[in-house]
């Protein structure tokens, strides 16, 4: 990876910034507190976003609500742009809120995790380093150098810890730990199994017991059946011979069912044979006096009456006319009246308002009484002829009502002559049913007395079924009770052979954990005398080799750094070990520039180390350097030139305020800042 870019706006103190990096060796160079630092934590966040742990606020300018990185790198050729984004809530929390990865001209607009993975991804870190990309990216590329001696000075088993987390190598110590969980629980295990075995020996005397019983029981159920089989043999025969009873029996019944019917039906019968005859009887007194009848009369008198009511309603209709026009006439009289009356009283016409003469008025009194006399005359003749009308329709309703009532005692008499008919034919029905039912008497009585006969000759067959009933039903109960005891006693062995399997169940159940028990003490054996051991060889091996590799390389860096006769190395620990002709020398008596060379050194050979390990990645092209020689002196800087030759890095940042520095780098970028704007502004020079 070669950084090529970075832009940052409101990041620290930065408001807004753009720098370009070089190829090859670039020093980023400024007064204390100009902003060098903050140049390479946007490098950070710009790759590796908010760390677990980090603050946003460490990062947001002081006053802003958002602050935004991007970075261009390039990877095997390829140019990728990496930015991102962190904001202020309402609530003062700051978060992650954007990020886009463009990479062959694609833009992908990714979650955190998803910009997270794809970084590891195009950097090609291990899988198994997902939750420690940065922390690889810290070692390999950029560790502040106050960090580094925080590591130099942690407490051996810490650092250890660390060398194990950043090899990865902590691996085998999870391994260790998980064993000796997994152990504890085969021993919990064992001892939990061993208890539910100990009653194995118990549990097989049981068996055998009840193996035993169930022998015992075996005859004593097939004894039982046999003897129940015996009888019900015995009983089979006599079933056989009740059934044919039975069919006799049923057959006796059955003539007696019908002897007591045929009884019942000649009892029914000569029942209705004497209330037939006296019905007969009884029917013959009420036709002694015949009824005269004629229908011809009737016919007769049903003309009459229809030939009066037809004169009676022309009458009717004209005695209407009649009275509709003497109401008439009465109402035309009224009108000359009143106008005879009205022309007497009226003094002026009411037309032409001309005063009415009394020969006028006499005039018109003369027509009108003229007019009423007529009217009386036709009123008389009406009322005349009202009269004889009213005559005439009362002597029809007489003539009407008399034919009446003698049609009414012909059509009684009708009624009763048809009854007398009705009786005679009924006489005549009854008599030949009567003869019917004397002659079925006859036949129910030969009927009944045969039936008796049979019945006699059953008495012998009833008591015969009698005897073989009775010895039936002692047969049954005998049955029964065998049945009852080979019930109980199979019960029984049923129960012992249910027994029998759960206890060869729960035999086999315990012979299967007494297996487990010795498969997991052989696995617990092999896990504490083999495994275990194997485990923590092979990560002393690897620790021993990684230690050996680094402790050269380490002290070939100090070396450098640091003239004779001092002289470093590792302990077992990863604890540098200082040495002054044969003596340790305790790291808190070294000079402020020693302890730095012992930091950078440590520094320098863990990034070689890992890049030689993690040979694939691709960050091994570029290391980047903060304040390395903090604490050195004039001889020691000068010793810097050679460092930068031998690391052989394609891009190599180094962050220092120290002037010499400028001339053993390729590229310097000065860092000035301008107080009336509070903007850092990057110039970049070529020496």
């Amino acid at each position: 990876m070669i950084i090529k870019k970075l832009i940052l706006k409101n990041i620290r103190s930065y408001e807004d910034l753009e720098v370009d990096f070089p190829v090859g060796s670039t020093l980023l160079t400024g007064e204390i507190g100009a902003g060098k630092t903050s140049v390479l934590l946007g490098i950070q966040f710009a790759l590796f976003g908010l760390q677990p742990g980090q603050k946003g606020s460490s990062l947001l300018r002081q006053g802003e609500d958002e602050a935004y990185a991007k970075i261009f790198f390039e990877v095997d050729g390829q140019t990728i742009s990496l930015e991102r984004t962190i904001k202020k809530s309402k609530t003062g929390s700051i978060t992650q809120e954007y990020n886009v990865l463009t990479m062959d001209e694609q833009v992908y607009e990714l979650s955190t995790l998803e910009m997270k993975n794809k970084v590891m991804e195009i950097l090609n870190y291990p899988k198994e380093f997902a939750k420690k990309a940065n922390m690889l990216y810290k070692y390999t590329v950029y560790t502040p150098q106050e960090e580094m001696k925080s590591i130099v000075l942690e407490r051996p088993e810490i650092r250890l810890d660390t060398i194990r987390h950043i090899f990865g190598i902590d691996r085998y110590k999870k391994v260790q730990e998980n064993s000796k969980i997994f152990l504890q629980k085969i021993k919990d295990t064992i001892k939990i199994k061993e208890v539910l075995v100990g009653e194995l020996n118990l549990l097989k005397e049981k068996l055998q017991v009840k193996a035993e019983n169930k022998i015992q029981l075996s005859k004593e159920t097939n004894n039982l059946e046999i003897e129940s089989n015996k009888i019900k043999t015995e009983k089979d025969f006599l079933e056989d011979q009740l059934n044919d009873f039975q069919l006799k029996m049923d057959e006796n019944q059955r003539i007696i069912t019908e002897n007591e019917t045929q009884k019942a039906t000649l009892e029914q019968k000569i029942i209705m044979k004497n209330r037939f005859e006296k019905e007969i009887e009884l029917m013959r007194r009420e036709i002694i006096d015949p009824i005269d009848y004629s229908e011809e009369k009737l016919n007769s008198l049903n003309m009459l009456i229809t030939k009066h009511k037809v004169i009676l309603d022309e009458k009717t209709n004209i005695y209407l006319e009649i009275n509709s026009r003497i109401m008439s006439l009465e109402s035309q009289k009224e009108k000359p009246l009143h106008m005879t009356e009205t022309i007497m009283s009226m003094e002026n016409c009411p037309i032409c308002l001309q005063q009415v003469s009394p020969e006028h008025k006499e005039k018109i009194s003369k027509k009108n009484k003229y007019e009423i006399e007529e009217i009386n005359r036709e009123l008389e003749s009406k009322i005349f002829n009202k009269n004889q009308l009213i005559k005439e329709m009362n002597r029809e309703r007489d003539l009407v009502a008399d034919y009446e009532k003698d049609k009414n005692i012909l059509e009684q008499n009708k009624i009763k002559f048809e009854h007398q008919k009705n009786i005679e034919t009924k006489i005549k029905s009854e008599i030949f049913i009567l003869e019917r039912l004397a002659s079925e008497i006859v036949e129910l009585e030969n009927s009944i007395n045969m039936f008796q006969k049979e019945l006699d000759n059953f008495q012998n067959i009833k008591i015969e079924y009698t005897k073989v009933k009775d010895k039936y039903n002692e047969l049954l109960q005998k049955q029964r009770a065998v049945d009852i005891r080979f019930a109980e006693k199979n019960k029984e062995l049923q129960l012992i052979k249910a027994q029998l399997d759960d206890l060869s169940k729960e035999i086999e159940t315990k012979e299967n954990l007494r297996a487990q028990i010795i498969t997991l003490r052989n696995l617990q054996d092999w896990i504490e005398d083999k495994f275990l051991p194997l485990i923590t060889i092979t990560e002393k091996n690897v620790l021993a080799k990684i230690r050996i590799e680094f402790s050269n390389i380490l002290s070939n860096w100090f070396n450098i750094l640091v003239e004779q006769p001092l002289f470093i190395k590792l302990d077992e620990d990863f604890t540098p070990i200082i040495i002054n002709q044969d003596y340790e020398i305790d790291y808190e008596f070294l000079s402020g520039g020693e302890r730095t060379a012992v930091a950078l050194a440590y520094r320098l050979a863990l990034n070689q180390v890992l890049n030689s390990i993690l040979s694939k990645i691709k960050t091994t092209d570029i290391v980047i350097l903060d304040e390395p020689t903090d604490g050195f002196a004039s001889e020691q800087i000068d010793k810097m030139r050679d460092i930068f030759e031998q690391m052989n890095a394609k891009q190599l940042i180094v962050v220092s305020h120290e002037q010499k520095i400028e001339g053993f780098v390729d590229h310097v970028l000065k860092v000035d800042k301008a107080y009336s704007s509070k903007v850092e502004k990057v110039v970049s020079g070529n020496l």
